[in-house]
């Protein structure tokens, strides 16, 4: 399936499933490209090695999902 990714407007493949299991998983799953997905694990990575994150700590894992949204762009 394709779709139109709201990161690099361009008509890409879609991500074959939701990257999370929530609401924002599946606002990922319809806006957001394979390709795009893969530059934010990259990010992700970065911060977490970074600012020494933890994701299984809830304030760590809510600053990644807040750097989520303003590298997504999404509302």
């Amino acid at each position: 399936m394709t779709i139109q990714c709201s990161k690099c407007k361009q008509a890409k493949p879609a991500m074959s499933e939701a990257p999370l299991p929530n609401e924002l998983g599946q606002k990922l799953l319809a806006q957001i490209c394979e390709t795009c997905w893969q530059e934010w694990v990259r990010q992700q990575l970065m911060l977490m090695n970074e600012y020494r994150l933890d994701p299984m700590n809830d304030e760590h894992s809510k600053f990644l999902d807040d750097e989520m949204v303003k590298f997504f762009e999404l509302k």
